[in-house]
């Protein structure tokens, strides 16, 4: 999947994300979905993000050392 979108509250906080789907038109609504940011909180854990779109506190996060987790972590 690839967020193309985002809705947002009258306070700037992202309530839905609009995704294409990876598995074609058929999939979805033409190819697409939309996910709330409660279901982001709860199901997503692995995210590819270019560095220029992260902030500056996430940026110093990728200087921690990774903890590396066991193949059966559902965290894996």
């Amino acid at each position: 999947m690839t967020l193309v979108g985002l809705d947002t509250s009258a306070n700037g906080s992202v309530t839905k994300w609009l995704l294409e789907n990876s598995w074609g038109e058929d999939a979805g609504h033409n190819g697409f979905l939309t996910m709330t940011d409660e279901w982001f909180d709860e199901y997503m854990f692995r995210l590819v993000v270019l560095k220029k779109f992260l902030s500056p506190e996430a940026l110093e996060a990728l200087k921690q050392k990774p903890i590396l987790l066991p193949p059966w972590d559902r965290m894996f």
